[in-house]
């Protein structure tokens, strides 16, 4: 209750204070536009809010200098928007993703919050997202003994089986099935648009480069993966030298930034941010790609 209402019901303040009070209330500084968002873990992303977009587009960014974090304006997307600054938030990886890709160069915290926040000032996504560090154990493999003959384990570091799936080629298939397999479903997702977070197997239009890998390798072979970028580059598949690149290794750049699936041929097929889509893109030496591999992970 205000207090020109008290004094009216009260009945005991002459008119005329009333109306000194209620010119008094209108110099009150205004209420903040949003309440800062409770902290949330590594690599997670706050559940929505009601009347929270499904969609939103990236208007501007920029980072906070105080803490590091990066701040994105966003505004409702149109359906079927897609591209790069397009980022699904209702799922977990849709910031994450996002963040993980564009993370600032000159960021120096181990871990960087990412809030995403509409025209108004109020906060419709956030996430923290976690510095890249060195693989795990069993994937950081320098030494080459995989291309001389040593097997890999299956299912490969970082991966599990779906029990309820049929894939295209079974775990004790012959590596060239399971190569055909692979690129057979990465070919089928040609031409399917980015959209940070989006994912195949809920069946939406979209996808993102983790996604996309994730979706491949489980019709493909059964292998459940992370579909997150930072997961994928700390946890999945085996290392071996670029030198020993195979059709249906994933390879990353810029440490885990972009993924792909490499097709043979110095190509690989990849959901790729600056087409804005699914696509086969070249990785061979000359290429912008080429120089930019950071690593190259098998998994059978």
């Amino acid at each position: 209750m205000s207090e020109l209402q008290r004094f009216a019901r009260c009945a005991i303040i002459p008119v005329v204070l009333c109306l000194f009070a209620s010119s008094l209330s209108l110099r009150a500084p205004a209420a903040a536009a949003a309440t800062p968002a409770t902290p949330v873990g590594p690599s997670h992303v706050a559940m929505p809010v009601a009347g929270t977009p499904h969609f939103v587009r990236v208007l501007a960014t920029h980072v906070d200098v105080s803490d590091h974090s990066l701040v994105l304006v966003v505004s409702p997307a149109a359906v079927g928007d897609h591209g790069d600054g397009a980022i699904d938030v209702w799922h977990r990886e849709g910031l994450a993703n996002y963040a993980h890709a564009h993370r600032p160069k000159d960021t120096k915290a181990t871990a960087m919050r990412i809030l995403a926040v509409d025209q108004a000032g109020h906060i419709v996504g956030a996430a923290n997202v976690g510095e890249p560090q060195r693989v795990a154990a069993d994937v950081d493999d320098e030494s080459a003994e995989l291309s001389l003959g040593q097997s890999l384990p299956l299912p490969p570091p970082g991966t599990t089986l779906d029990p309820q799936l049929q894939p295209m080629a079974a775990v004790s298939a012959p590596d060239a099935a399971k190569t055909s397999a692979i690129i057979n479903a990465a070919e089928a997702q040609i031409g399917k648009p980015l959209v940070w977070g989006a994912n195949l197997e809920a069946g939406e239009a979209g996808c993102d480069p983790a996604t996309f890998v994730a979706y491949v390798y489980r019709h493909a072979l059964g292998y459940i993966l992370p579909d997150d970028l930072m997961q994928l580059w700390d946890t999945v598949g085996v290392s071996v030298p670029v030198w020993d690149l195979h059709p249906g290794d994933l390879v990353f750049f810029d440490n885990g930034s972009v993924v792909g699936i490499y097709c043979g041929g110095d190509q690989m097929i990849a959901c790729d941010a600056q087409l804005g889509a699914v696509a086969r893109v070249s990785i061979g030496p000359e290429s912008n790609w080429g120089k930019r591999i950071a690593d190259v992970r098998r998994l059978y």
